[in-house]
């Protein structure tokens, strides 16, 4: 039985990368093209790109040499040959990949032009085989269960999902909302994350050992301090004792 989801994760390939084109100024007339690809790039990236934009589109190439008249054409044409027999997807996934690399917020300047929610067909029932279009083999979007009971989409095995919310800032460093009492600055402190736990114990502050162990909840983005003992090895006091002062990581 096929079921109905909706999604707003970020695009799958090869919608990715047709974005991606579109934004770098490939996919309007030839002339107009160039024109934009020139203006925003260098002369070697864009050959690069305009390389693997035909490579994706078209495949390898098998166009005459043009003529020597013609430098520009002729170093489209050699940046094109040079990619040899190489499959379509990748062309697809190293133009993403070089755009990201020189214009890295290309994706949330494109995004409020482009539907982020997509309908998607869920079959519980598919084999999982890839989806083929163009003679190209895509892998197939797989559906996985949340614990809560409801069904995320994991598109691009690029792209890990994970935290307590979908991602609406792209291409920026972001604080989680931490709460509770955060633990003095610290180096030389030893850090340990035991399932959805991160411990923090120890370190140097200011010039001084510290002794404190420091738990930040990986789901809640809560930190709490809890005491820190060893068991005694003495029988005349079998009481937990309090681990002196000393640079974490000296302990693991």
């Amino acid at each position: 039985m096929a079921t109905m989801a909706r999604t707003n994760t970020g695009l799958a390939y090869p919608d990715r990368f047709y974005a991606a084109a579109s934004y770098a100024g490939f996919g309007g007339s030839p002339n107009s093209a160039n024109k934009d690809v020139a203006s925003k790039f260098s002369n070697e990236v864009a050959l690069i790109l305009y390389a693997l934009y035909q490579q994706a589109t078209v495949g390898p190439c098998n166009v005459p040499k043009p003529s020597p008249w013609s430098p520009v054409e002729q170093g489209k044409w050699k940046s094109w040959q040079q990619l040899g027999n190489m499959v379509s997807a990748e062309a697809m996934r190293l133009f993403v990949k070089i755009l990201e690399e020189e214009d890295p917020g290309w994706y949330s300047r494109t995004s409020n032009s482009v539907e982020s929610v997509r309908d998607v067909q869920m079959n519980h029932y598919s084999n999982g085989e890839p989806i083929i279009e163009n003679g190209n083999s895509f892998a197939e979007t797989k559906t996985i269960s949340a614990e809560n009971g409801s069904l995320m989409e994991a598109q691009d095995k690029d792209i890990v999902i994970e935290g307590l919310g979908p991602v609406v800032v792209y291409d920026q460093w972001v604080s989680p909302p931490i709460k509770g009492q955060r633990p003095k600055a610290r180096y030389e402190h030893g850090a340990a994350v035991v399932q959805d736990k991160m411990y923090i114990y120890g370190g140097n502050h200011n010039g001084r050992y510290l002794s404190d162990l420091n738990v930040l909840d990986l789901r809640s983005w809560t930190w709490s301090k809890v005491e820190a003992t060893i068991e005694s090895k003495s029988e005349e006091s079998p009481s937990p004792v309090n681990i002196a002062p000393c640079a974490g990581h000296s302990l693991v």
